[in-house]
């Protein structure tokens, strides 16, 4: 997998990323920021339980993203309410992060990833595209 936004690295952009920054937008303080992004590669490796499929309208969802608004968070993983998984030590959690883009960057394209409960079973090429276009999200959410 190949994890690049317009020409900056994520991992780059995550080492920049301090606790005091402050959200541009959002209900989210940046160490739940870091810890949300690194539950969606906890999702997608397939390591959280419990997770299953929601009803969404996709339609929905899909012009929200075109229109770059935020989308609601998969049940049990929204931060700014608490739920998802606990965070640690702010910079930790960074290299917690920082692990899973490396894992995720390793795996080949056809690695067999967990379903998506929103979309269902996916490709590590559509993960590519989730993952590309969450992490950009938030990072720039704290001007990263």
């Amino acid at each position: 997998m190949f994890l690049e936004y317009e020409g900056t690295n994520f991992v780059s952009r995550i080492k920049e990323v301090e606790e005091n920054d402050i959200a541009k937008y959002g209900k989210m303080n940046v160490h739940q920021m870091i810890f949300h992004c690194a539950d969606q590669f906890s999702m997608l490796f397939g390591e959280i339980e419990g997770l299953k499929r929601e009803n969404v309208d996709l339609r929905e969802m899909r012009e929200k993203l075109q229109r770059n608004e935020s989308v609601r968070t998969v049940n049990g993983l929204d931060q700014s309410a608490g739920k998802g998984t606990k965070p640690t030590t702010f910079e930790q959690d960074k290299e917690l992060l920082i692990s899973y883009i490396n894992k995720f960057s390793e795996c080949e394209r056809d690695y067999k990833f967990s379903f998506h409960p929103f979309i269902g079973e996916v490709n590590g090429e559509y993960w590519e595209r989730v993952v590309i276009h969450h992490l950009n999200h938030h990072l720039t959410q704290f001007g990263r």
